[in-house]
């Protein structure tokens, strides 16, 4: 079963995020409502995926170490994907390795009770930016990928974790959030009310915290708590909503057709993702990201957001995943298929 809410959240976090590479930003430079969001919005969506993917609301007691390692190994190869697009010249902060980082993170976690996911939510979201907050104000270092891997392994794990552009530490929690929210029951219309009134409600303390309490900061990888309720409660939303508009019984078929480019692109996100980082680092010269004139960078946006859609809906018509898609999900079955676990929900389903 494909849960085409979930595909279309995903749709518009990659188009937020070509957005936010793109889009002029004038001469002041200042914050665009797709900074950010949409990688908050990536990070949730993640977390559902996994819970899906090993099992819903109902996981199985068997094949669970099969499930980690699979997970393990999609983990590995994002941070490979990752570390490789980081050589580019394309000015993007690059989120995969990041995300890698994250679900290596969360295996251990994987099929733990819910009230220990939002126990170390919580945990996380209250200590993790201190903790990188001292770690910042004792070295001065803030966010500078993984660029010096092989000088400074010890510091691009600490930028990983701590103080890069997607710091798993502090992460972690919006992709167990997004776990908590598939082991509670998707298809149940109760839980969805409840994942857009508490999302919606998050997002408001959070963004309106920042609004009213002096020194507070919700700015787009500020890593903050008010951030991280903010963005994080806006994505829980956005998915509720979605997962309300386009998966039912019967099918809502008018909204599915609407729906279309959205969630097509979603199932070919890694794809599209990894293509728009070649393509933009292509165009350098242009740029690199963020410093496009309006010129190029909204036909840029418009041609990427469209070709991916195009892209996305061909895959769908040939019963086809998209290459990168295909390649994860098989590379992480494959030490899994002796022992008859290679069916086990795969990445396409998410």
């Amino acid at each position: 079963m494909r849960w085409h809410g979930v595909d279309a959240a995903r749709g518009l976090a990659i188009i937020g995020m070509m957005a936010a590479h793109t889009w002029p930003r004038g001469d002041d430079y200042g914050e665009l409502l797709v900074d950010g969001r949409p990688s908050v919005l990536f990070a949730v969506v993640a977390g559902v995926a996994l819970g899906i993917v090993s099992g819903a609301s109902t996981p199985p007691t068997e094949r669970r170490k099969a499930a980690r390692g699979k997970v393990a190994i999609r983990a590995s190869i994002l941070i490979i994907l990752g570390l490789l697009l980081w050589m580019l010249p394309s000015g993007i902060a690059i989120i995969l390795d990041g995300y890698g980082v994250m679900f290596l993170l969360l295996v251990p976690l994987l099929f733990a009770p819910r009230w220990v996911l939002a126990a170390v939510a919580v945990g996380l979201l209250v200590t993790a930016p201190l903790v990188r907050d001292r770690v910042v104000e004792l070295t001065g270092v803030g966010p500078t990928g993984p660029g010096a891997l092989l000088e400074a392994p010890w510091a691009t794990v600490v930028d990983w974790l701590i103080t890069g552009y997607y710091p798993a530490l502090l992460w972690l929690p919006l992709l167990l959030a997004g776990l908590i929210c598939a082991r509670s029951g998707l298809e149940r219309t109760r839980v969805r009310v409840v994942m857009l009134v508490l999302g919606g409600a998050a997002s408001v303390i959070g963004y309106g915290s920042a609004a009213v309490i002096e020194g507070v900061d919700a700015s787009a990888h500020s890593g903050s708590p008010a951030e991280l309720l903010g963005a994080g409660g806006l994505a829980i939303a956005i998915i509720a909503a979605a997962l309300l508009a386009l998966d039912g019984t019967p099918p809502r078929r008018i909204a599915l057709f609407i729906a279309a480019p959205l969630t097509a692109l979603g199932r070919v996100a890694l794809t599209v993702y990894t293509a728009h980082v070649l393509i933009i680092a292509a165009l350098e010269p242009f740029g690199p990201a963020g410093l496009f004139d309006a010129s190029v960078g909204i036909p840029l946006f418009i041609g990427m957001v469209l070709g991916g859609i195009v892209f996305g809906l061909v895959m769908q018509a040939i019963g086809r995943q998209g290459p990168l898609e295909w390649a994860l999900s098989t590379l992480a079955g494959l030490p899994f298929r002796s022992d008859g676990t290679q069916a086990t929900a795969p990445a396409a389903r998410a």
